[in-house]
């Protein structure tokens, strides 16, 4: 079967959301904040930083990147369209040496074919090229989702760095599970083929629902 006809292959993954409620009640209570990150890695191996969360120079949500975060954990930055091009490429150095291979990609938000070249020059004299960047955001309309956007897969350099895209979802709150299961259907009908991760902003013990529903969907 070619690549072309291959079912997509949804991973599961969580958005970052220090002080927020959906992100914070996942953690026992009496857990400090720099430890969020590897008790999280107990559970899910993906994360997507939101801008605040990753270009915050002063104090970092997490504390010093290189003691918070696990070597088993893949991040994913999200860049929008007003982080400046020297502000994302200093601070996405910085963390890159403080985490390694542990940060892999950039989904960049909606933006026009010149800022996505700009983001990618801007990473390669960072000396960030080996970092997957994915298509610009595109908003998209899926069953039982508040918003979604797909970033669609870059041509790959290499059969390692080949992939399906990506998705940033943020489920209907409460969703039971014939929910899930209508969500992910949706998803599998959007198209795609690969490893896709799906960045549910979501409580991360959710994350659990809908992996168990795409792998009986035979999606994960």
């Amino acid at each position: 079967m070619s690549k072309e006809q291959e079912a997509p292959v949804f991973q599961a993954a969580g958005v970052a959301g220090p002080g927020e409620d959906w992100w914070d009640d996942f953690f026992p209570e009496d857990l400090p904040q720099d430890w969020q990150l590897e008790y999280y890695t107990h559970y899910h191996s993906r994360l997507l930083l939101p801008a605040p969360v990753w270009t915050e120079a002063g104090a970092p949500a997490f504390g010093d990147w290189a003691e918070a975060v696990p070597p088993a954990l893949r991040l994913t930055l999200d860049w929008p369209v007003e982080l400046g091009l020297e502000t994302g490429a200093t601070r996405a150095r910085a963390l890159a040496e403080a985490v390694g291979d542990g940060l892999q990609a950039v989904a960049p938000g909606p933006m026009g074919p010149a800022q996505m070249q700009a983001i990618r020059a801007a990473l390669e004299a960072a000396g960030l090229g080996r970092l997957m960047v994915y298509g610009a955001g595109e908003e998209r309309v899926l069953a039982r989702a508040e918003a979604a956007w797909f970033h669609p897969a870059p041509a790959p350099k290499s059969a390692a760095l080949a992939g399906g895209g990506a998705w940033q979802v943020s489920p209907e709150a409460g969703l039971d599970a014939p929910g899930w299961r209508a969500l992910v259907e949706a998803l599998g009908q959007a198209g795609g083929s690969g490893e896709i991760p799906v960045f549910l902003r979501a409580r991360p013990e959710r994350l659990s629902d809908f992996r168990t529903i795409a792998a009986l969907l035979g999606l994960g």
